[in-house]
């Protein structure tokens, strides 16, 4: 799935691109069927930091619903402790498509598995930008991934970006009220109706992905529906890329999955932490 002369143009001038049919049913079905066994309790004691609940129902603002899979807001790192999750660093057509923008030497990092509850269309992650977050650089050799395992759409808590916005530099980014720790957002970018109004939300069936530049702006609204939205997320940098801090590097646990690693470069880690720590 290496990217095609018009979907890279498109990625450089809108900041994203629309992958179809990255994952089929089967690998969609194992990943869920998995992903529920984890979301009920099925992993090491000392992962139980990186199976996250929602706000809402972590602060008690709304009782907790009988399945608890349905209080979840994410599962994050899984690959540090169950391998049939980790795949997901390592999807084939998606590694392909990245490599068009990175270039042939990737690391993956950041595997997050995100939900967004039923019946909690609050639970929204403001415009932010993913680059905030990252100490190396060149961010443009950095891409993100989102990928649904179910379909998802305006109601249900899809992604939003904002094309164009990949040309800005990193704004200044703040806690909301209410919503997730660290789901931060860029300063006054929540609720401006010029940034609303050239927003794309996306209708997508599970299996296909956007890829999207770490400065677009971009949100997800909340779940107005009965059922589940659930999507993976995990980025990708260039092997080449270099630290410009030690800042949350060891959190982010970077993984070779294709070509080659570079002294003086970002490095895998060897022993990343179980627990959730930053």
């Amino acid at each position: 799935m290496t990217l095609s002369s018009a979907e890279l143009a498109h990625y450089r001038e809108h900041g994203y691109v629309v992958l179809r049919g990255v994952l089929e049913p089967r690998e969609i079905d194992r990943y869920l069927v998995r992903l529920r066994e984890v979301a009920l309790g099925d992993h090491p004691p000392g992962a139980a930091s990186r199976v996250m609940r929602d706000i809402h129902f972590a602060k008690k603002l709304l009782a907790p619903p009988a399945d608890p899979e349905q209080a979840l807001w994410k599962v994050m790192n899984p690959d540090r402790f169950d391998a049939c999750l980790a795949e997901c660093l390592r999807i084939p057509r998606l590694v392909e498509a990245v490599a068009s923008i990175v270039g042939e030497d990737v690391l993956a990092f950041l595997l997050q598995f995100i939900y967004k509850p039923p019946r909690v269309p609050e639970s929204i992650h403001p415009f932010h930008q993913d680059g905030v977050f990252f100490a190396f650089e060149p961010q443009e050799r950095v891409v993100g991934a989102w990928l649904p395992l179910d379909p998802v759409g305006a109601d249900n808590g899809s992604l939003s970006v904002v094309p164009g916005t990949h040309r800005l530099a990193v704004g200044g980014h703040e806690q909301v009220a209410g919503v997730n720790k660290n789901s931060i957002a860029v300063k006054g970018a929540e609720g401006d109706p010029e940034l609303l109004a050239r927003a794309v939300t996306f209708e997508l069936p599970p299996g296909d992905c956007v890829l999207f530049h770490p400065h677009l702006y971009h949100r997800t609204g909340g779940n107005r529906t009965d059922g589940h939205r659930r999507v993976i997320t995990v980025h990708f940098a260039s092997a080449e890329c270099r630290a410009t801090s030690d800042y949350v590097l060891r959190e982010f646990g970077f993984t070779s999955v294709r070509g080659r690693i570079f002294p003086g470069c970002l490095q895998p880690l060897a022993d990343p932490d179980l627990g959730f720590r930053v």
